[in-house]
């Protein structure tokens, strides 16, 4: 909400440094943060009727290509950094793509005398990613941000963070003055640097009222290479509002992470099915109390999240046993899709990834049995479109009923996508392909993204490192 709404690998969570960064708040309360789809009316990266359907199928390939190479540079990091045993290379730099499928509102700092008290920003959110930043004023680079850059010096809340105070700010994380550093380095190129800053965040509450609790951010002072992806809206008549990221990972730096027991360690959220031919929606997250599910009878399965010993990380991973299609399963190698030492290969769920990605060798297995399923019913297989590797014409009144489901065997549950909106792209009246891209790297993980997750409540808990989720029609609010 890349996010990406929204990325969304667990580390072993420290209690007691997320605790102290956080503000007595009673943790029965519920809040939320609005996720707000970039094709939304409401999202500040709306290009309205400059975008026909078919820019904005481009857009979708475009976007789930650029996170999959995103994922595969931090493999190649995490990869590196385990050969040469060295924990800092594990954890600095995290690299990042900068797209991503949501967009969150968040108040920040205190501005006494003002006619509102803090400033509101957007922020891309990603679940893979931990570094929560923006620009702020004095910034000696930036990209193009209509806002004014974040005034951290007026807000009487703002304070950087001292060095050796946090296991992440030692060594040459620290000025010469002191202060904390960050550096996130993107898969494109982009570049952000600035100090590790705590700062109040004012956010919604179930009861129309705010919340406000102190967490670390960056404080955004250098930012490089961004303009091909931010900074463009002016093209389309509209301002450029994008301030930087909100990450919702799992490590210690993370959004979640620092909200200690007044979020309970959770979030959740549902995604509502896309349709290209109108305004993308909007949805929730939805954090501790509010992070909820089996409402109205729904039967709910849960899976463990996949935490690696080896390496720290902020994806999060599952254990994907087979997947079938309709009845049919696979029957992959026991293994196929296990998580190896070095972070290659497993399977990740990340909403910030429009489209879901596959190894194209275990792809042609899952499209093989497509491919069966619809020769049955005599519908023609006319091969590759629009990067789609599998793609099919079916009859004007083709009775949705007849696309076959797709099912992801995870440990402990299975992960049954029935909705045919999930599983396949529409091009035009007549033309359907599979919702799956492929990628030619073999240690690239399984990812399962945003479009086959519409419909369905999933919740996040990285205290008892586990992933729950239950078919929901999800609607705007939900």
């Amino acid at each position: 909400m890349g996010g990406t709404l929204f990325i969304f690998l667990i580390t072993t969570i420290h209690v007691s440094l997320l605790l102290n960064s956080v503000i007595a708040v009673n943790p029965k309360k519920r809040f939320r943060i609005k996720m707000i789809h970039i094709d939304s009316k409401e999202s500040p990266l709306y290009q309205g009727d400059h975008l026909t359907p078919d820019d904005r199928l481009q857009r979708l390939v475009k976007q789930s290509k650029t996170k999959a190479r995103h994922i595969e540079s931090q493999i190649l990091l995490r990869s590196n950094a385990t050969r040469s045993m060295n924990p800092d290379a594990a954890r600095f730099p995290v690299v990042y793509d900068a797209r991503s499928f949501y967009v969150a509102m968040v108040g920040l700092g205190t501005f006494p005398g003002e006619q509102k008290t803090f400033m509101n920003y957007y922020l891309m959110i990603d679940t893979g990613s931990d570094q929560t930043w923006l620009q702020c004023e004095g910034a000696a680079k930036t990209f193009k941000q209509d806002m004014p850059l974040y005034p951290a010096k007026s807000s009487t809340t703002f304070r950087i963070v001292p060095c050796n105070t946090h296991p992440l700010c030692t060594g040459d994380r620290c000025t010469k003055d002191g202060d904390c550093t960050y550096k996130t380095s993107y898969a494109g190129g982009s570049v952000t640097y600035g100090v590790v800053a705590e700062e109040k965040f004012t956010l919604g509450s179930d009861t129309g009222g705010f919340e406000r609790i102190q967490l670390r951010m960056g404080c955004g002072l250098v930012q490089q290479n961004f303009e091909k992806d931010w900074g463009k809206n002016h093209q389309y008549g509209k301002p450029d509002l994008i301030a930087g990221i909100l990450g919702l990972g799992s490590g210690q730096w993370s959004f979640l992470n620092q909200l200690g027991a007044y979020g309970q360690g959770k979030f959740s959220y549902c995604l509502e099915a896309y349709n290209k031919k109108i305004e993308g929606s909007d949805t929730y997250l939805r954090f501790g109390a509010d992070a909820t599910i089996g409402h109205g009878g729904q039967e709910v399965h849960q899976t463990p999240i996949v935490v690696p010993e080896q390496f720290q990380t902020s994806l999060y991973y599952l254990n994907l046993e087979d997947i079938s299609v309709g009845n049919k399963k696979i029957g992959f190698p026991r293994g196929t899709f296990e998580l190896k030492i070095q972070g290659t290969c497993g399977c990740i769920i990340d909403s910030g990834t429009p489209i879901s990605m596959m190894y194209k060798g275990h792809f042609d297995k899952v499209a093989d049995l497509v491919k069966a399923h619809f020769n049955g019913l005599r519908v023609e297989y006319v091969g590759k479109r629009y990067n789609y590797e599998a793609c099919f014409r079916v009859p004007r009144k083709f009775d949705t009923a007849n696309f076959p489901s797709i099912t992801l065997h995870f440990e402990k549950a299975n992960y049954v996508i029935s909705d045919y909106k999930a599983n396949f792209v529409t091009l035009d009246f007549e033309t359907v392909c599979l919702a799956i891209f492929t990628t030619d790297t073999n240690t690239m993980p399984f990812v399962l993204g945003a479009f086959q997750q519409i419909n369905k409540r999933i919740l996040y808990n990285v205290m008892d490192q586990s992933l729950s989720f239950a078919d929901e029609y999800c609607e705007l609010g939900s």
